[in-house]
């Protein structure tokens, strides 16, 4: 395909395909022909092997090695699982299987692939799995799986609805959340990969089975509906759909898309739909119709980055969750193409993105903004490869004309380019700038490169912007393949290479790290692409070439002088570091390295290494002679600048060995040689001179060993001289030596890196460099150059180690017998030199043989496996004829004995041994910690380097070589696995002795190297056990040390604790062990004991006890001992290495099993005997007690109850002193509960289903589920009628397949029962529960208060409280009646909170009570809810609230109605807005958890609110606004019809509340403001309006008033704030009214009792009389005054209240102003309401925005400016700014604009500024959907032109900036901006008349005047808006535009003050590149721009 030509002549793909076309054809052929010829050699067809095994020096050893290995594998994998051994069999060989694919692949035949599949997938979904093992293989098959194309459905058929139980019983069971299971950490990740994997086998009816699992559970308001969305994206197939569109995809497609357009507002299950699309559309490209849903798709990617654009800077937030870019990007991506429109929609987003992106404008927004960029130019790359060159096995290949074609990667490489250039300047977004860059530049070099080349060359001109040269040498160095790569495109790109690379080098500067890394990385980057060879002559002979290769050629005369000044600026770093000594006491060998010098040794010596590998000779010899020169004499410290220094000699020693060496080796021995021979041993310290050159030596020896045998005898005598000397800096400089040249003699590597093999010496006559020039290795022909150490270098090895190793041991061997003495030091270097012997030679060292231990019985074979990495045999350093390591053991243990006895405070040698033991356990030939870094350090290459159009594979040698070098290494890690023998259990010993020292560094050692060692040897760790246990143990013998050495060996190392082994044995052991021990209260042993609890709470899963496998399982593992016939002499699967299981050895390993399960069983009932023994003896330290207890609770299991002597331990610890305790007991508590629930019985109800057309939501078929009077339970029979479902999202769409509900109560577990018939466990619990003081002091503990102000409602005591009285019924009511009642009436917060939690338990846990028991719980309740809900408090209101919701959630609201009932009894009493408001707030919470059940309640709810919408009190019209838009949550309108038939709908309440607000269409009349204002002053009453007054009241209240009289009216009065009269306020109607108690009518105080008559109290609320009366409290002191009290109107009767007020304000017109500020403040309090409604519709619901929304738009914007009322102002505001960026249908777009429209029309110009603001955030927020709606979007247009002609100047202003916005969006087209352009010049060309003419009218002249003005001053604006909208670049048309305006600087006002703003806004935006803009005006026009933007001069 790569060589096709599309229609518009452009060539298919970039060059760069064209180029390696036919490489890439040659390669197929070539791995065809090798895959062929491997087939024969193995044997069998492997599925895929790893392909770098092939180039191993050893390679034709390995294909047996493999063979034998997995035959091997697939026995004892199928043995395992045959006799059900879980543990260590199918643990271990699951384990080794994975193994196996890391170093061989997958590398067997398909039969044995596909059966080892089923094996283990059918083991895996084996019911009742314990979670790690199912992690553990789900990791395996994620492995066996991942690569796609090697199995096809017709091979691979898996069942989904096992993998889902599996998936659902870990992930979404309700018994992890009550901790009676615990699972991994990784397990979720683990488990996606592996349902992703899976879901392309699932059988073809998978979907259809899916969605009728699933459909059930879609119901929007519920978290259901997000469930079934996440199962969907996780589970739906689509890789194979295309097959069969009606069976997939298209079942579900329409639907979906249905319930998102449906409830579009941002729902929380978005981003699981869009990933699903996203999926399809990649799977299925081009055949699904995408158009319609672009711009509702694309509204939500803009959405997503959380961009502030707010209305008037009222950000409102985002709901639900943002997408994911990723997702994002890769649907976007992959509806690219055919006739899609989505180029158009992308390329106009980043239009309107693209200022987010410049460096300028960083904000949150940033991180996702170039993320995104990314990840789009990611899977744009990806597409183009698949579609182009990847091979496909099986899967969807899309039509020619749905790929993409040439012209769309152009389009799309070109709409991404603006944005990638701004971001590379971002100091966040560089680092993707620079991914992306390497995509685009791919992909279309001659589009990027030009840019980013001239861009490098101007920062290296700038000296002013550092930042700037640092972005763009990183990206430049991400294109570097494509900026070297020869270009048909872009074909002078090469050409820059060299002036670049030559120009970066100032860039190595001494005083600027950062800068120097970067250039350092942009060189070695480039100098492995590039051969670094002058071949400026090659022009000569070579007419041919073209001008371009020969600027090249002649460019590489220059190479020489780059590597000289390239060293010199490295000299200059290396002589200004040197370490930092702070403490002048603290000598220069003992500081640290800061990381700074690390890494300029790094990355100075990997750019010089880079740069010499990739020389000519010619060329090498100028370096290796520069650093020859500058060495030679220089004394250096070794620390820093000489170990750089060395590193430097280092590299040239490693490109050319041979060279390197004769150049430098003898100079640095002559030197170190001379010193010796002075006599060295004698002196404590090295001298400088002398540390420097070991430092050079040991570097520059780190060579293949060939090359170093000329030297070695030199070498070898140094040694043998510096080895007797002792200082520290000696054996660290003389060990380095040692090390490296054993390695170099004995390591198998690599020779060369070079980018080609044959290497840059060739000649130059024949050979061009340029053709190496970025060239792709070839994995089929790499030809490396492998150094395997020869008999000659083993020999040489073999000596060194003898003598160097040898002496030190008889040193040793003498000094543990006492017949040499040895100094510390001298000891100390002995080790040293034994422990570098072993790191250097250890590849040579064999393992020892010895007596296996066998550390756990199996019935399979566990012995370990060694891999070859040596090809024939393997050779053996021995010592004395004996395994050397052995000797070194032996040798190690006497020492450590003799040490510990003799010289115990000796802690460097101590240390030493542990790093003896370290190296014989572990070392195998590479250091661990080397090869991750290794690892690490190739994976990141390898992405920088790495081709994505091409591929992998198509990657440079050199990196190529680096990987099968790792893959050699990889192997001998493998090899550090051995068996577990007697001299291993030999060095265990001592090092728990080390472990366990006195001395704590020695510990630590003996504690790192002791922990690796049990991570490593399986099952090791048991044989510590019984010593750690005796070390615990209270014992005069056992020191402090030993003890805490202890517990640090238990608790090891990232929450691998020996208490969390998969082990019970162990744990059974050291559990009581720990609990027990209690040595020492020092803070280091409670830190130690704390961490280890805290590691068994959290890291202890659940292991198993009782294991039992299905037969069909170990059936189908015997089945891989199926014979399957040869093929083509090719074996089609490989036969087990066992015999197939006999039936008497399963039968056995069926009695194995279940020995094991009771042997768990037993031994998890000892430990929890043992710890309850602990608990109960009261001996436990208190910190020992707590760890007891939450060790108790974490063994709480799902499928083991606890024992009754645990529970009786746990609920007694209920009301333990203390507090961690109780809490710990509190949350097992619900688990116990749990254990101890008795299972109820369910039947089925049978359903009338009809399966097409299903309408969610209301329909005759769920009738019976709704909330109703007629479906409440009033007698027994229809309490047990099975009518009820408890979860609200059955019924809402589709019926499960099986409807159950819960059967009556007769066969339900009897709830009445004796104590006779409770369990142990029961019984327990329930004595507990009847002890009065048990209960007091319980219900005393859980109503403390812990953190004042920040405790909240507690699940947990929820939870425990709902199992308790679901599993005991009434019968513990009856004891907590009476607390529950004094909890409700107390006002403190802590016992309202503990009133809340329990009452939300009792009415939740109530769930199967008997109809007598519910009948009477409800009767006692009722009233006490009533008292309740007028006994809230500020603090608890929020927990009533989350109480109400809880007891509501999950039941049938039907079976709760008393409940319901009460809280809708009259929910606005008008007792205060406190009380008022938490009412709505408890009703709101309860009724929002039966969403689309309670249609019928929550009309009757908005029937009694709608009056109550003008409520006086601000937090109470708050709170209705948010009840409402509850009320209003069900009008969701589906594709087939509305959800919610049976709820109220909001067009309805609009239509009511229009009219009521045409008022506040009317600006507020200030009069009347100034009159309210004025009659709140103080309040004066005179004798006559006293009688007045008098004659307005009834007789008996006229009689009390007067009887009092004048004076102590107006001493009442006075109490008032400011002595004023308020107004009356509302007047609540007359059935809220209730007649006090008498209790009540004593509170009230004597001086109003008399202001009462008898009756007259029935006019005060209770709540006002409640509160009237200061709550006396013991000692008279004065009370708190209660939160929530009544305002002060109520402190007189409200009759008289108005009787005042009505004669304080008798005079007509104070009566009319009365009355029009009562019709004003009706009208703004509806409007408030209004506004709370609409931001809780827009922010809470899902539904999109209702068009009916916008009829109150008018409303919004007139009064969202207002003065007078701020506090409507502020709420309009919200409300706007919420209409403003919520996503708008696009059915529903026209009626907003022509709500715009119309107010924009307005009469008011702050309602025109207000809709010029909200347009602009609309339009942006929905950029997307008006692209689709050309017509709309030209109203937009029409609106802003108009307004920018407005009479008033604030509007014209406003509209000229939103004019700019959406010009600099790329809102308005190029074709419609020219015609504006051109109008705006139009109007600003025409002439103004200055004077009138003769007899003229001057009225009229002035009008005309004005008018010509105007149009003038808008078309200033207009062209102003054009400049404004280019703030960061001077586009064509610009400086035209900034010429005209210009001339109208001296027009009339106000243009001469626009024209100032609008350059001084151009300043202020384009100084920062104003070098480069400054070159795109005229010399005029620059003129004219200064004079104006440049102030003159004092002096000029």
């Amino acid at each position: 395909m790569g060589g096709l030509m599309e229609e518009d002549g452009e060539s298919s793909c970039s060059e760069i395909l064209d180029n390696d076309f036919e490489d890439a054809c040659d390669t197929i052929k070539k791995s065809e022909d090798w895959k062929k010829a491997r087939n024969l050699e193995l044997g069998f067809e492997p599925q895929k092997e790893i392909v770098y095994n092939k180039v191993l020096p050893y390679a034709a050893d390995i294909d047996k090695e493999s063979t034998s290995w997995f035959a091997e594998i697939k026995a004892n994998l199928g043995k395992s699982i045959a006799l059900r051994e879980l543990r260590p069999g199918i643990v271990t060989w699951t384990s080794r299987l994975n193994k196996f694919i890391r170093l061989y692949g997958l590398k067997f035949p398909k039969a044995d692939h596909i059966s080892v599949i089923n094996l283990l997938y059918s083991f895996i979904t084996t019911p009742d799995l314990e979670p790690f093992m199912v992690n553990h293989t789900a990791g395996t098959l994620n492995s066996l799986l991942r690569k796609r194309n090697l199995l096809d459905r017709q091979d691979l058929t898996l069942e989904w609805r096992p993998l889902y139980e599996m998936y659902e019983r870990i992930l979404h069971s309700h018994l992890v959340s009550l901790g009676l299971i615990k699972i991994p950490s990784s397990i979720d990740q683990t488990l996606k990969s592996l349902v992703k994997l899976c879901r392309s086998y699932f059988p073809l009816s998978t979907t259809e089975e899916m969605l009728r699992e699933w459909r059930p559970l879609m119901c929007p308001l519920d978290v259901t509906m997000g469930k079934a969305m996440s199962y969907f994206e996780i589970f739906l197939p689509t890789f194979s759909a295309f097959e069969n569109p009606d069976q997939t995809y298209k079942l579900w497609f329409d639907e979906l898309l249905g319930f998102w357009s449906a409830c579009g507002n941002s729902p929380i299950w978005e981003p699981h739909l869009l990933s699903l699309l996203a999926r399809l559309a990649e799977h299925n490209t081009g055949q699904v119709d995408w158009s319609l849903y672009m711009p509702v798709i694309f509204t939500r990617v803009q959405k997503m980055f959380s961009l502030p654009v707010h209305y008037n800077k009222t950000n409102v937030g985002n709901k639900g969750m943002s997408l994911d870019s990723s997702t994002a990007a890769r649907w976007i991506v992959n509806t690219l193409g055919g006739k899609s429109p989505t180029q158009t929609f992308l390329s106009q987003l980043f239009q309107s993105l693209e200022s987010y992106y410049h460096p300028a404008n960083i904000g949150k927004y940033s991180i996702k903004l170039t993320e995104f960029m990314s990840k789009l130019s990611d899977f744009f790359i990806k597409r183009v490869h698949r579609e182009r060159h990847k091979k496909r096995s099986w899967g969807f290949v899309p039509p020619i004309e749905h790929t993409l074609t040439d012209s769309d990667i152009t389009q799309f490489v070109n709409s991404v380019k603006p944005i990638v250039y701004l971001s590379m300047w971002s100091r966040w977004g560089f680092l993707d700038a620079g991914s992306t860059l390497a995509c685009l530049a791919t992909l279309r070099p001659e589009l990027i490169l030009p840019t980013l080349v001239e861009r490098l060359y101007a920062a290296l001109d700038t000296v002013t912007e550092p930042h700037k040269l640092t972005a763009s040498l990183y990206s430049v160095l991400s294109v570097a393949r494509c900026l070297v790569y020869k270009s048909k495109l872009y074909p002078e790109g090469q050409t820059h290479v060299l002036p670049l690379l030559f120009s970066v080098l100032p860039g190595i500067d001494t005083n600027d790290m950062r800068k120097s890394m970067i250039t350092f990385q942009y060189i070695s980057t480039f100098a492995t692409l590039v051969p670094f060879v002058d071949n400026s002559n090659y022009v000569d002979d070579h007419p041919e070439l073209s001008e371009e290769e020969k600027n090249v050629c002649f460019q590489t005369a220059q190479f020489e002088d780059f590597i000289v000044e390239f060293l010199n600026r490295c000299f200059a770093i290396v002589e200004n570091s040197e370490v930092q000594q702070i403490r002048s006491e603290v000598s220069t060998d003992d500081a640290s390295v800061s990381r700074e010098d690390t890494m300029k040794d790094v990355g100075m010596a990997s750019t010089f290494s880079a740069i010499l590998m990739q020389s000519s000779e010619k060329l090498y010899d100028v370096a290796l002679k520069k650093v020859k020169n500058w060495i030679n004499g220089k004394i250096m410290e070794w620390k820093v600048s000489g170990k750089i220094a060395a590193g430097l000699c280092r590299c040239l020693t490693k490109v050319r060995p041979e060279k390197g060496l004769a150049g430098l080796l003898p100079i640095v021995l002559d030197i170190i040689e001379g010193i010796v021979k002075d006599g060295v041993r004698n002196e404590d310290n090295l001298n400088d001179e002398l540390k420097f050159q070991l430092m050079m030596l040991s570097e520059i020896i780190r060579v293949p060993g060939k090359y170093l045998l000329p030297y070695i005898d030199r070498v070898d005598t140094l040694l043998i001289s510096l080895v007797q000397h002792s200082s520290k800096e000696g054996n660290i400089l003389t060990g380095a030596v040692l090390r490296n040249t054993l390695r170099s003699l004995t390591q198998t590597c690599p020779v060369e890196y070079k980018s080609s093999a044959a290497g840059y010496d060739r000649d130059l006559t024949t050979y061009q460099p340029l053709t190496d020039w970025g060239k792709s290795g070839d994995i089929h022909s790499l030809e490396i150059d492998w150094y395997i150490p020869g008999q000659e270098e083993v020999l040489v090895a073999h000596k060194l180690v003898n003598k160097v190793l040898g002496p030190q041991l008889v040193t040793i061997g003498e000094y543990t017998a006492n017949k040499k003495v040895l100094s510390k030091e001298e000891l100390a270097s002995s080790i040293s030199f034994i422990s570098e012997s072993i790191v250097g030679s250890g590849v040579f060292m064999a393992n020892w043989k010895d007596e296996i231990v066998n550390l756990k019985a199996s019935q399979v074979d566990l012995s370990q496996r060694s891999h070859i990495v040596f090809p024939g045999v393997n050779p053996d350093l021995t010592q004395n004829s004996s395994n050397a390591r052995q000797e070194i053991v032996m040798v190690m243990h006497k020492l450590l004995s003799f040490q510990l006895a003799n010289f115990p405070d000796d802690t460097k040698s101590l240390r030493g041994i542990s790093t003896v033991y370290q190296s014989l356990l572990f070392f195998t030939g590479v250091p661990k910690v080397e090869y991750d870094a290794r690892w690490r350090s190739f994976q990141a290459t390898k992405k920088a380097m790495e081709n994505k159009l091409l591929g992998s594979k198509k990657i440079i040698r050199a990196i190529l070589v680096d990987r099968c070098h790792l893959q050699h290494e990889s192997r001998m890690i493998g090899n550090s696995n051995r068996d577990f023998t007697k001299t291993h259990q030999l060095i265990y010993d001592d090092l728990l002795l080390l472990a366990t020292n006195h001395y704590s560094e020695v510990r630590i050692k003996g504690q790192e190297v002791l922990g690796r060692g049990m991570k490593h040897f399986p099952h090791s760790y048991q044989l510590l056990v019984p010593k750690l246990v005796e070390f615990l143990k209270e014992d005069e013998n056992i020191s402090h040390e030993q003890f805490k050495g202890a517990l640090y060996l238990i608790l090891g190392s990232k929450g691998k604790s020996l208490l969390t082994k998969h082990n019970w044995e162990t744990f059974a052991a050291l559990c009581p062990a720990v609990i027990e021990a209690s040595h020492s209260e020092k803070p280091s042993i409670i830190k130690v004991f704390s961490a280890l609890q805290e590691t068994v709470v959290h890291h202890l899963e659940t292991i198993t006890i009782n294991f039992a496998m299905p037969d069909k399982v170990a059936q189908q593992a015997l089945h891989l001992w199926d014979k399957v016939e040869n093929q083509n002499n090719l074996k089609l699967a490989l036969t087990p290495s066992l015999p197939k299981p006999s039936e008497q050895e399963i039968l056995d390993g069926q009695k194995h099993m279940d020995e094991n399960n009771i042997r768990a069983s037993n031994l998890f009932a000892v430990i929890v005997d043992k710890l309850c023994s602990q608990l109960e003896s009261g001996k436990l330290h208190w910190r020992h007690y707590n760890a007891g207890v939450s060790i108790l609770a974490v063994l709480t299991r799902y499928d083991k109850k606890m024992p009754a002597r645990a529970v009786k331990i746990m609920v007694n610890n209920l009301i333990h002193d203390n507090i961690v305790v109780r809490k710990t007991s509190i949350h097992n508590m619900a688990a116990l509960m749990k254990q101890n629930k008795r299972p109820h019985v369910t039947i089925e109800r049978a359903i009338e289903k009809t399966e097409e057309n299903i309408q969610p939501g209301n329909r005759k078929d769920n009738q019976w589920l709704q909330y109703s009077p007629e479906n409440w339970p009033k007698t027994k029979e229809q309490w047990n009628s099975p009518n009820f479902v408890h979860k609200t999202h059955f019924g809402y769409y589709h019926w499960p397949e099986k409807m159950t509900v819960y059967a009556a109560e007769d066969k339900q577990p009897n709830l009445d029962r004796s104590l006779q018939e409770m369990t142990d466990q029961e019984l327990e619990i329930f004595q507990f529960l009847q002890d009065e003081t048990n209960l007091q002091k319980l219900i005393e503990f859980l109503s403390l208060e812990e953190n004042k102000g920040r405790d909240k409602f507690d699940s947990r005591k929820f939870l425990m409280w709902k199992g308790i009285f679901r599993n005991f019924g009434f019968k513990v009511l009856e004891k907590l009646k009476e607390p529950l009642e004094k909890l409700c009436d107390d006002q403190q917060e802590s016992s309202q909170r503990c009133a809340s939690e329990m009452m939300s338990g009792l009415i939740r846990g109530s769930k199967h009570w008997t109809w007598e028991m519910t009948e009477n719980l409800w009767s006692w309740l009722v009233p006490v809810l009533r008292k309740l809900l007028g006994n809230v408090t500020v603090e608890t209101i929020r927990d009533w609230g989350i109480c109400f919701a809880t007891a509501s959630e999950s039941r049938d609201p039907n079976r709760i109605h008393w409940m319901l009932e009460v809280l809708m009894e009259e929910p606005l009493r008008s007792q205060g807005s406190f009380l008022d408001s938490s009412r709505l707030y408890v009703l709101q919470g309860a009724m929002a958890q039966q969403e689309w059940r309670v249609g019928s309640m929550l009309h009757r709810l908005d029937q009694f609110l709608n009056p109550f919408l003008t409520h006086p009190y601000q937090n109470v019209r708050d709170r209705l606004g948010s009840v409402m838009s509850n009320i209003y949550a069900l009008d969701i309108q589906f594709p087939s019809g509305t959800g919610g038939a049976l709820s109220p709908n909001i067009s309805d309440l609009v239509s009511e509340v229009l009219p009521k607000l045409e008022l506040m269409k009317v600006d507020p009349d200030p009069e009347i403001y100034n009159f309210h204002k004025n009659s709140k002053s103080v309040t004066e009453i005179s004798q006559k309006s006293f009688e007045d007054i008098c004659s307005k009241l009834d007789p008996e209240l006229a009689m009390q008033v007067r009887e009092q009289g004048l004076e102590h009216l107006k001493s009442i009065i006075s109490k008032f704030p400011g002595g004023r009269i308020p107004s009356p306020g509302f007047v609540p109607p007359p059935q809220s009214l209730r007649v006090p108690s008498a209790e009540t009518l004593q509170k009230i105080p004597p001086e109003l009792q008399k202001m009462f008559g008898p009756g007259m109290l029935r006019m005060a609320s209770p709540e006002m009389l409640n509160m009237m009366r200061p709550n006396l409290v013991p000692g008279g002191k004065k009370p708190t005054p209660r939160p929530g009290m009544s305002p002060p109107e109520l402190l007189l009767p409200p009759q008289l209240l108005s009787a005042i007020h009505e004669v304080s304000l008798n005079t007509p017109q104070s009566g009319l102003l009365a009355e029009k500020w009562e019709e004003r403040q009706s009208g703004v309090r509806l409007l408030q309401t209004v506004c709370k409604l609409v931001s809780g519709v827009l922010l809470r619901n899902w539904y999109t925005v209702k068009p009916e929304l916008f009829k109150v738009l008018e409303m919004l914007a007139l009064n969202e400016s207002s003065e007078l009322e701020p506090d409507l102002a502020r709420d309009c505001n919200v409300a706007l700014a919420c209409l403003s960026t919520c996503i708008v249908p696009l059915k529903v777009l026209s009626t907003a604009l022509t709500a715009v429209e119309h107010v924009s029309q307005s009469s008011s110009w702050k309602a025109k500024n207000a809709m010029l603001e909200f347009l602009q955030v609309h339009v942006f927020t929905n950029m997307a959907a008006f692209h689709s709606q050309t017509e709309e979007a030209a109203r937009v247009v029409n609106i802003v032109t108009r307004l920018i002609k407005d009479d008033r100047i604030e509007v014209r202003e406003k509209a000229g900036k939103v004019l700019g916005g959406m010009l600099h969006c790329s809102f308005i087209s190029e074709e419609v901006a020219s015609k504006l352009l051109d109008q705006f010049k139009l109007e600003v060309s025409r002439k103004i008349k200055k004077k009138p003419k003769l007899n003229e009218d001057a009225s009229l002249f002035q009008e005309n005047k004005s008018k010509a003005i105007l149009m003038r001053h808008s078309g200033v604006l207009g062209l102003s808006a054009f400049v404004l909208s280019c703030p960061y670049d001077i586009p064509p048309h610009l400086p035209d535009i900034l010429m005209l305006l210009a001339d109208h600087l001296h027009g009339p006002q106000p243009i001469p003050a626009t024209v100032k703003n609008v350059f001084q806004e151009f300043k202020r935006t384009h100084q920062d590149n104003w070098a480069e803009h400054k070159q795109k005006l005229t010399e005029d026009q620059l003129a004219t721009l200064t004079d104006l933007l440049v102030s003159p001069s004092y002096y000029a």
